[in-house]
Formats: structure tokens, C-alpha cells, sequence
């Protein structure tokens, strides 16, 4: 293995459903081709019985607002569930302890592979067996392990804002197109300049993914107490591969 990176920061919304969890709430992998990787994760959970999970891979992707879609393995351009090989898939978690879990990457050997592909390991809780008859709602929890993929020597960087804009009173919205072959993370802020010219307020943009050759919108909230008046809104947005995107809208608050 010449180079292996592993990144903590992406949860998923779902990611501490009921009472279990992961740590790390993602893999990131930087690989060769024809290369076996395996790593651990820490399943948690604070509840006091044991939990029986069911571990299924899929694939995934973000629609442009942010939300998650899963579809069967295989069956997207980037996708590397196939490459995944999870050690189990079904086991018990004791309660209130935490429990190893290692999963493996295995990269075909292809000189034609670049960039980040990607896949979902979800871990299910199963439902136990109930003695009660009639009909009644059983509930469960699925917490998912976001798994990014980058071929070494192969990233190529890029990116684009598309649109900046007030979407209504209280939010301005920015868009932003990854042009380039990896996952790209957001950061910056955008600052809030009166007619002097003066920063009045700092809106800090969020550690959000954007996939490869995808669009992703980010919306961000005026703080409560902005003052009424005119501002220009200046976007200072960094992406994670040392990019600066600059733009700026003006808008009124009454």
C-alpha cells in the first residue's frame, strides 16, 4: 500500500439514528489500482439490550439540495460498492458497548480508473421476534458509512460557482458545480457588507460534500438580528482541493 487516507468529518443526517452509531462516520481510501486496503470502524450504542445487525452495501449519491439516494450496488458510473467487501454481514452488538468492524477495498487492476468512486455500507438493526399477535408498527434504525474510493495519481481538480442568489427573505442560496474527477468539501464564509463598505456579519459555509461532476446548492440563513438596510453579500467559498470562489450579490433587508 503506497498511500492511505482516512478522513472523520461526513455524517450523514442518518448517521446516529436510535441508539447506534459509527466512528468514523466515513472512509476515505487513496489506492493503487489492483490494491487491497481493510480498515476498522467503531459500531456504538447506549442501549442496554444487545442489538442483532444486518450489513448491506449499496450504492448512493446527493441530489443537488443535499439529500441522499441509494440504488442497488453497481449501478451508478462511479460507483465502488462492488469493491467493498464488509467482514460480516450479520452479527450482535452487546448493549452499551462499542464493537471493531473492519471493511475491505479491493480496486480492480485498471489503468483506466480515475478519480473518487464511492459506495454505502449500511448497518440495520433487526427487529427482534415478537410473541404479541394482531397488528401493530415495528420500528427500526439504519445508520449508513459514507465509503469514498480515490485512485492515486489520478485527481484532478476543478470547480465553479454556478449561481449565487436570495431565494426569499431570510436565506441567500449558493450553487456550486465540482468539475473536477474527486469529492470535493465546502468551507469560506460569506461576509455581509453595509454601504460603507463595513463587514457587519460572517456567515460560515458548511463542511458539505459535492461528488464528482455534480452540482450542489447550499443554502444559508440570515442571522435573526440583521439590521434593515442595503448589503452586498461577498462569497469567499474554498473547496478541499486549495480552490477560491468569489462572488457577491446585493439584497435588501426591510
Amino acid at each position: 500500500m503506497k498511500y492511505l487516507l482516512i478522513l472523520f468529518s461526513f455524517l450523514l443526517a442518518f448517521a446516529h439514528a436510535a441508539d447506534i452509531g459509527i466512528s468514523p462516520p466515513r472512509l476515505e481510501f487513496v489506492v493503487e489500482p489492483g490494491e487491497t486496503v481493510t480498515e476498522s470502524i467503531t459500531l456504538l450504542t447506549d442501549a442496554i439490550q444487545e442489538h442483532q445487525l444486518q450489513v448491506i452495501v449499496e450504492d448512493f449519491t446527493l441530489d443537488p439540495k443535499g439529500d441522499v439516494a441509494t440504488l442497488p450496488p453497481g449501478s451508478l458510473e462511479f460507483s465502488a460498492s462492488n469493491w467493498l467487501q464488509p467482514e460480516l454481514t450479520d452479527f450482535v452488538i452487546a448493549g452499551g458497548e462499542g464493537q471493531e468492524f473492519r471493511i475491505s477495498v479491493t480496486v480492480p487492476d485498471d489503468a483506466s480508473l480515475e478519480g473518487t468512486y464511492h459506495g454505502m455500507v449500511f448497518f440495520t438493526v433487526v427487529p427482534p421476534p415478537t410473541e404479541t399477535s394482531g397488528i401493530g408498527v415495528v420500528t427500526t434504525a439504519r445508520i449508513g458509512l459514507a465509503v469514498y474510493v480515490t485512485i492515486a495519481s489520478s485527481e484532478q481538480g476543478g470547480s465553479e460557482l454556478v449561481d449565487f442568489f436570495q431565494e426569499d427573505d431570510g436565506n441567500l442560496t449558493f450553487a456550486i458545480a465540482n468539475t473536477g474527477n474527486t469529492v470535493m468539501r465546502l468551507a469560506g464564509r460569506i461576509e455581509l457588507r453595509n454601504e460603507a463598505g463595513e463587514t457587519k456579519y460572517a456567515l460560515e459555509v458548511p463542511d458539505v460534500p459535492v461528488m464528482r461532476d455534480s452540482e450542489r446548492e447550499v443554502m444559508m440563513e440570515l442571522p435573526e438580528d440583521i439590521e434593515p438596510g442595503f448589503y452586498t453579500a461577498l462569497a469567499l467559498i474554498e473547496d478541499s482541493r486549495s480552490g477560491l470562489l468569489v462572488g457577491d450579490l446585493s439584497f435588501e433587508v426591510e
